[in-house]
């Protein structure tokens, strides 16, 4: 680390120059000037890629103009290529974003061409105040017996980010390829890819650490830790891989389906290797469930077999009506609804002779779960104006009440005895 800092502190030097000074002085007013011109321009209507360009072109007019000139301006003249390429590519990333939020271009700009020319700018910069083969020697630590050198530090990061990104194309390819050939569900098709890509992972990890130089003996040595962890401190984390693994490719639970989560409906959006991620109807707010619950506990499916979900209102009419009358108005209100399914045919029972009224139970059926509660508001609102419409009351209990005092007097008491005895 000491050699590191020394290195570093040699680069004053470089920066000391003259000729380097002033083209850095003109990189930092540039840049104060764009943030300028950005506020400026942000509340004028002047495009996208106008603003991000300006102030890169206007550095690289001024660096060309002065080497013209035989004044040196090797690092404004890069230096401004690389800041108008990043705008630019940045501009292209956010029209693409703007046509399609799911633009895989996007985000291959985002990830891998983008990160590159700062990559590229990053070694450049370290090129011209040293050497990368001097920096590449310094050794910044040791971690099980292994001296970590800067520059095989420094690819293995690049490396193991190559590995991440290129984990999920080629993961995607080999289950597509799985699919078309052996035939398989979408279901089993999702699940192999999860499992290619934690392999290209897994094996792309262990060629980082053999390339930065660490043994086979300390591999092995962390895998005896791990393997250990496994069994006390992740052991839930383990469990609920392993379901998460056996749900892709059973396929009990696939994303857009229908489930009760402590009595409110949810919809599947994301099933992951550790946790399934749902969205509830009642406030939109996003669930994350371990996987393994799904096995220790019960979940109740509307979509499972058919998609549509069996749903009932119910209702009380006065005696005096007749049922029949009652039950084939409450299936015509049913069979009016656009969202109510024809068939199954709706249904309409009477359950209950009640206190002060004859109930009945409406069942029909939607074809989104989720729609359920709007569906039953809609048909009580429109029960109510048919059975308005037909002169059919919808009675509720009534109780009157009398005063007393407590604890009785003998004359209220005897009082009251001849009341009662006067409406008998």
């Amino acid at each position: 680390m000491n050699n590191l800092l020394f290195e570093v502190s040699s680069w004053t030097g470089y920066i000391g120059r003259a000729a380097v000074s002033w083209q850095l002085i003109l990189i930092a007013c540039t840049l104060i000037t764009d943030a300028f011109i950005r506020k400026k321009l942000g509340t004028k209507n002047v495009s996208l890629l106008t603003s991000q360009t300006v102030s890169p072109l206007a550095l690289l007019g001024i660096s060309i103009v002065l080497w013209v000139a035989s004044i040196p301006t090797g690092i404004a003249i890069r230096f401004g290529l690389i800041w108008a390429a990043w705008n630019i590519l940045l501009w292209i990333e956010q029209k693409l974003i703007q046509r399609n939020p799911k633009d895989r271009r996007a985000l291959w700009l985002r990830r891998l061409v983008r990160p590159a020319i700062l990559v590229f700018a990053l070694l450049y910069c370290i090129e011209r105040l040293s050497s990368l083969s001097s920096i590449g020697l310094i050794n910044v630590g040791t971690l099980l017996n292994t001296q970590l050198a800067l520059g095989k530090l420094f690819y293995s990061v690049i490396g193991l980010y190559l590995i991440l990104i290129a984990s999920a194309p080629i993961a995607f390819l080999i289950s597509w390829i799985s699919k078309e050939g052996l035939k398989i569900s979408n279901q089993s098709r999702h699940a192999i890819e999860i499992i290619v890509r934690y392999l290209i992972i897994s094996f792309g990890l262990l060629a980082v650490a053999l390339q930065a130089g660490f043994n086979a003996t300390a591999l092995l040595t962390i895998s005896a830790g791990l393997s250990v962890g496994l069994g006390f401190g992740i052991k839930e984390i383990f469990a609920n891989f392993i379901s998460g693994i056996w749900l892709l490719f059973e396929g009990s639970i696939r994303p857009g389906e229908i489930l009760m989560i402590k009595g409110e409906p949810c919809r599947v959006n994301k099933l992951g290797l550790r946790a399934t991620l749902l969205s509830r109807q009642r406030d939109d707010a996003e669930l994350l469930i371990p996987n393994q619950t799904f096995f220790t506990q019960d979940a109740e499916s509307f979509t499972a077999g058919e998609n549509y979900r069996r749903d009932e209102v119910v209702v009380g009419a006065a005696y005096h009506h007749e049922p029949q009358q009652v039950i084939t108005l409450l299936e015509k209100v049913a069979c009016q609804h656009p969202r109510v399914l024809q068939h199954p045919a709706p249904q309409a029972f009477a359950i209950d002779f009640a206190e002060s009224s004859i109930n009945y139970k409406l069942k029909y059926s939607v074809r989104n779960p989720l729609e359920a509660l709007t569906v039953s508001s809609d048909l009580r609102q429109e029960i109510w104006t048919a059975f308005n419409k037909h002169g059919i009351g919808i009675p509720f209990p009534q109780r009157q009440v009398y005063p007393m005092e407590w604890p009785p007097n003998k004359q209220s008491s005897l009082q009251s005895q001849q009341n009662h005895h006067d409406h008998s």
